[in-house]
């Protein structure tokens, strides 16, 4: 997209002797009426320097429609509340292209006033996609659709020593929802500045696994007797792991736990209805800005050392690994392929480097392009998922592979998931590390990718380390886990 997108834009000059959104909602009415439908209102106001996560945290008891993004290390973070517009499309759709046509034309009929000293602003809707929308979803899944784009009624967002606040709304020529947003501001301006201390975890907490372990190397073992006959170059499998709590768990605190201990990851969570999905993915899908689109390849795994000596070895170890390398290759190579249909100047580096987070490592390359004239982020969202990081190789024989052998639903685990600003630009992560999170329970999901040269045991002590995150955000421990 590009900045055509942007609707009708008022400066806060021109509403210097009127309240801003009055003003803004009249222009919006009469727009309305013109077009014969609802038009958006979007007004942002810089405030004092707060912390997203307390809006977050403190939203709790006002909607259950909540949203967290942050960044922990370039210093950007953002929280929603409720739902100004939300859009999930047919089934039968084309579910990239459709939620991009719609928040196209979202933004483009919008009002958005535009304060010129204030760098991030505007309408930023969340969205989040299903791993494989051909999968029946579960009864655990129920609030999460196959595609949803939800444009939040109140938005903080912080971005380095700056902190914005945005009241989003719905006008037409007799109602308007803008002013359930800017009350909903007043009561909230006051919570948000209150210090915010997070709960401890749960004790007392029981593990389910949703799979045996053997029966899961069971289907590791088929897989890798699928892979030697060459029917398979690579498939990615999960497992999932439930936890029970006597308490409730405080997602706000385990949000808080992820993004301080894994500050170089995205933090994320969705919270719908009773759930919440939340993780700290190390994988961005693909980011969009200005042009610009940033991917990553990140493939290949290996634990880390307790001593610096034995952190070196174990990275070493994995820059020679053949299986890893050739596992990485793949995931590169197609993402280079993929970006190469709507992008020009795809580049990645030759050699992967180390990407190093608190319990694990990985095998890491950065894909950079610029996109061409009138294609968007959904276009590269929807090309790029799923890559061979969390699918296979190729990608529709391993989806078939997954979707008859796996015996899970992943839900939105290992799907896009991330925000999309009014320009067109975003950025979107691969769901990983993450859980999905009731009052009192939550499934923890993690996966590996399996070819010909793969052992069941080495692939089960691998989703033990990369379980690790959640496990530990939520107040357990690895030794509970089989």
């Amino acid at each position: 997209m590009s900045n055509s997108l942007v609707g009708v834009r008022v400066t806060t000059a021109a509403l210097r002797e009127v309240p801003r959104m009055e003003a803004a909602a009249e222009i919006a009415r009469r727009r309305a009426r013109a077009l014969g439908r609802p038009v958006l209102v979007s007004v942002t106001t810089q405030v004092g320097l707060r912390d997203p996560l307390a809006l977050f945290a403190r939203g709790a008891g006002v909607t259950h429609n909540r949203l967290f993004w942050s960044v922990p290390a370039a210093g950007f973070e953002l929280t929603g509340l409720g739902a100004a517009w939300s859009f999930t499309p047919p089934p039968e759709v084309d579910r990239f292209a459709a939620s991009a046509a719609a928040w196209r034309q979202l933004v483009a009929d919008a009002v958005i006033d535009v304060d010129p000293d204030v760098p991030v602003q505007g309408p930023v809707a969340i969205a989040g996609f299903r791993f494989d929308p051909a999968q029946p979803a579960s009864e655990l899944w129920r609030d999460y659709p196959h595609a949803l784009l939800v444009l939040p009624r109140l938005l903080i967002v912080r971005h380095g020593d700056v902190t914005t606040l945005t009241v989003n709304g719905m006008v037409d020529e007799r109602s308007s929802t803008l002013a359930l947003g800017a009350a909903a501001a007043r009561r909230l301006q006051a919570l948000i500045g209150l210090p915010w201390r997070p709960h401890r975890p749960p004790a007392d907490l029981q593990v389910d696994v949703s799979l045996d372990p053997a029966e899961w190397k069971a289907i590791v073992a088929d897989a890798i007797t699928d892979l030697r006959t060459g029917a398979l170059e690579k498939v990615v499998l999960a497992r999932a792991v439930r936890l029970r709590g006597a308490e409730p768990f405080d997602t706000a605190a385990t949000l808080d736990v992820l993004r301080r201990d894994y500050p170089h990851t995205f933090v994320f969570a969705v919270a719908r209805g009773g759930r919440t999905f939340l993780g700290a993915s190390p994988e961005r899908l693909v980011a969009l800005r200005d042009g610009r689109v940033s991917a990553s390849a990140l493939a290949g795994s290996a634990p880390r050392g307790k001593t610096p000596d034995e952190d070196a070895a174990l990275a070493a170890a994995l820059l020679q690994s053949a299986k890893d390398r050739a596992e990485h290759a793949f995931v590169v190579q197609m993402i280079r392929a993929a970006l190469a249909e709507y992008c020009d100047d795809v580049q990645a580096p030759d050699t992967p480097e180390i990407m190093q987070v608190r319990n694990v490592q990985h095998l890491f390359t950065p894909v950079t392009a610029r996109i061409r004239p009138g294609y968007d982020i959904f276009d590269l969202v929807g090309r790029l998922h799923p890559t061979p990081a969390v699918g296979g190789k190729p990608g529709p024989a391993a989806l078939a592979w997954i979707r008859s052998r796996e015996r899970l639903d992943r839900g939105w685990y290992a799907a896009p998931v991330g925000w999309v600003d009014a320009r067109g630009d975003g950025e979107f992560a691969v769901a990983l590390r993450s859980a999905l999170i009731g009052r009192r329970e939550a499934t923890l999901f993690a996966g590996c990718g399996i070819v010909a040269a793969s052992e069941p045991e080495r692939e089960l002590a691998e989703t033990r380390i990369k379980l690790r995150a959640m496990l530990g955000a939520l107040g357990a421990g690895e030794e509970m886990i089989g």
